[in-house]
């Protein structure tokens, strides 16, 4: 049997219409970034591969960085250099409000956009990431804000993180537009966490957004992260395919959450340009069937059942 690998094309996104190569990375800039070293990403991260590039212009509270500096670094440097953002799809993943609580109203989700593009210099932009559930929000009324924001041409397709299943279906069952990603932390390192995601996924025809496909860089290939992981035999599964690949732990652990069969799409968070170039070897990983199981297994801390008796 032929081995796993990642191909490079894109990947439809449920039945929204748009497609995505399956590599992602979120944007998220610190307190020195400008528009040069946001160019210098947006560089290694076209040169990688990547289809989808995800920002929020809620930073962390404890960054004290403002409100909008994503949307107003990514604008800049799409002024001086518009090239930048060809064959990429640009998402903006919000729903939050300016104290950080989740809020879906309509009000809310057409200020952020409008916001946005207004920021970024754009007349729409691709995607809307829905980032939390607002419980305060019936699934009815947030399911037509999403709406408001594709009736009106401001987004082309929406999708949603962090939700239950239940809360998905639930939003599912108002929803017009089409869905088109399903967000959610996943990584080799703890693969049980999104299996529920990953099956609804599936039964809906639409890719999982894989956040912290590192599991926040505790299994990542920088000094130290060793330390940091008390599943070692994660840290070694990936070490051995590596070695043998030739490539690094991130381009295993990326290739294997996109040989899933709910066609993940991994996000890696990495600012460092040579880093995110790097995972452009995620596409040249091969992975037969029983590497990919000795990940899963190494994940869930168990042998998966082989006979009826061991069940």
């Amino acid at each position: 049997m032929e081995p796993l690998a990642v191909p490079a094309d894109p990947r439809p996104l449920g039945r929204s219409g748009l497609a995505c190569r399956p590599l992602g990375w979120s944007f998220r800039p610190g307190p020195t970034t400008t528009a040069e070293t946001v160019l210098a990403a947006l560089g290694a991260a076209r040169r990688a591969g990547a289809g989808l590039i995800v920002f929020s212009d809620h930073p962390p509270p404890a960054s004290r960085l403002p409100a909008g500096r994503a949307t107003m670094l990514l604008g800049e440097a799409f002024r001086g250099r518009p090239e930048a953002k060809d064959g990429i799809l640009l998402a903006l993943a919000g729903g939050l409000g300016a104290d950080g609580a989740p809020c879906s109203s309509r009000e809310q989700l057409v200020t952020e956009v409008d916001a946005a593009c207004e920021r970024l210099g754009l007349a729409s932009l691709d995607l809307f990431l829905l980032l939390r559930p607002d419980f305060l929000t019936p699934a009815a009324a947030t399911a037509a804000a999403l709406d408001a924001l594709v009736a009106s041409g401001r987004v082309k397709a929406v999708g949603v993180a962090n939700h239950r299943p239940g809360q998905v279906r639930a939003l599912l069952a108002r929803l017009q537009a089409p869905l088109a990603l399903l967000g959610t932390p996943f990584s080799v390192l703890d693969p049980a966490a999104a299996s529920s995601t990953a099956d609804l996924a599936q039964e809906l025809g639409v890719p999982v957004l894989a956040t912290a496909p590192l599991a926040e860089g505790r299994i990542g290939d920088r000094p130290g992260s060793e330390e940091r992981v008390t599943a070692r035999a994660v840290l070694r599964a990936l070490d051995t395919i590596a070695d043998r690949e030739g490539t690094s732990r991130a381009a295993v652990a990326g290739a294997f959450l996109a040989c899933h069969a709910c066609r993940a799409i991994p996000l890696f968070g990495t600012q460092d340009p040579d880093e995110i170039e790097a995972l452009r070897a995620m596409f040249r990983v091969r992975l037969a069937r029983a590497d990919w199981y000795r990940l899963l297994e190494a994940g869930l801390g168990h042998l998966l059942p082989t006979t009826e008796a061991d069940r």
